[in-house]
């Protein structure tokens, strides 16, 4: 999209609040690997002063109690925006003698928190037993439970596990952790995948570039990358061994990682060995796959709504350095706007990016047939995908 298309913008959908009384004025969105998402919205309300100090709010329908649903839209132009579903945690009043002030009318700005749909029912404790089930399996009939999409990868391994009073997303986090998998949470549908598999529905790439060229506006504002053999972010790119222990012969075999076997520095999966050769060969993926983005980088680049965690990003320009042009898979985005309503140009937005490579020199990502998006209904004031079935 051409830079002069760049038009940062962000409104509530849902509930309705009468437009001429509102503004957003800041927006920031917050999405990461294995948590909920979190927005915060700004929003500066304007009201005759003829209206009682209580009653001011209210009247006109503005203040959005606690559990509200919330369906919000922003983005930087037609082609790139996103919606955010949540509900409504607390508002916060900000307010300063500094403020505009204005003979008739007065104003004053809330700050909302909003959780992200699945912070909802999914955060309730309780306990259960799945015996011999396999990780998809898991996943969707929890997703199921909650009326949520959940899009996963087939796994063979069957599993018996205990849920301790523990909340349904806690849970599916510990597994995801445990088994080397990425759980991803976008609206309402839940993503259960490794973490080289990208998300994206579509085949373009949002890309950014720094040349650092006079009188080109270049859209990577700050970029650091960390590369080396031992990094400690993100993990370490080592030799995953593991052991397993024959109780017949009272003998350990060993088992190494195909993908890291080339690696000059050792790590073991687990502190004691495996009860068994396939469960020793199982941790020893797990604990490979959990580590695979273990080249890392953070990036601050010109907002797009597409840029989402689970997404790739290509990065170019002869002004980033050696080793770092080409794509990154996102890991955590956050996004963060800034509204003029009466002066556009001066709006700005801005993404920042926390990104992974399983190499130095580029990412080895795959696609999943992915299901058309389920769509998002409201139901009984909660946010439901419209269809939660569908292949894993």
């Amino acid at each position: 999209m051409p830079i002069k298309q760049f038009a940062p913008h962000a409104r509530l959908v849902y509930p309705a609040v009468p437009t001429s009384r509102h503004y957003i004025t800041h927006v920031a969105i917050h999405q990461a690997e294995a948590a909920h998402e979190v927005a915060e919205v700004a929003v500066a309300f304007s009201v005759p002063r003829t209206d009682s100090v209580r009653s001011w709010a209210m009247s006109y329908g503005l203040l959005l109690p606690e559990q509200t649903p919330v369906h919000l839209r922003y983005g930087s132009g037609p082609h790139q925006e996103a919606d955010f579903y949540g509900y409504v945690h607390s508002y916060r009043v900000t307010t300063s003698q500094d403020d505009a002030r204005l003979q008739r009318n007065t104003e004053v700005t809330l700050t909302y928190t909003l959780t992200g749909a699945t912070s909802s029912s999914m955060q309730s404790q309780r306990s259960a037993a799945w015996n011999l089930s396999s990780i998809s399996g898991i996943a969707r009939s929890i997703c199921r439970s909650h009326r949520m999409a959940c899009v996963t990868e087939r796994t063979p391994t069957r599993l018996t596990k205990m849920q301790a009073s523990q909340s349904d997303f806690a849970f599916l986090r510990d597994v995801a952790a445990e088994y080397g998998l990425r759980l991803v949470a976008d609206g309402t549908t839940v993503y259960l995948t490794s973490p080289l598999t990208t998300l994206r529905r579509s085949h373009a790439i949002p890309s950014a570039h720094m040349t650092k060229l006079p009188g080109l506006h270049d859209t990577i504002y700050e970029f650091d990358a960390l590369n080396g053999a031992l990094e400690p972010e993100g993990g370490r790119r080592t030799r995953v061994e593991g052991y397993a222990y024959n109780r017949s012969t009272r003998h350990l075999a060993r088992t190494v990682a195909a993908r890291t076997s080339t690696a000059a520095h050792r790590t073991y999966a687990t502190a004691l060995p495996a009860g068994s050769r396939s469960e020793a060969d199982e941790r020893v993926g797990a604990a490979a796959a959990s580590s695979a983005l273990w080249v890392a980088a953070t990036a601050s680049v010109r907002g797009d709504a597409r840029l989402k965690v689970g997404h790739e990003i290509w990065l170019q320009g002869s002004g980033l350095g050696p080793h770092t042009v080409g794509t990154w898979m996102i890991r955590t985005a956050s996004h963060h706007m800034t509204l003029h309503p009466t002066q556009p140009a001066q709006s700005t937005y801005v993404t920042d990016l926390t990104l992974g490579r399983n190499r130095p020199e580029g990412l080895d990502a795959h696609r999943l047939s992915l299901p058309q998006p389920a769509g998002t209904t409201l139901s009984a004031q909660r946010w439901c995908a419209q269809h939660i079935g569908g292949p894993a």
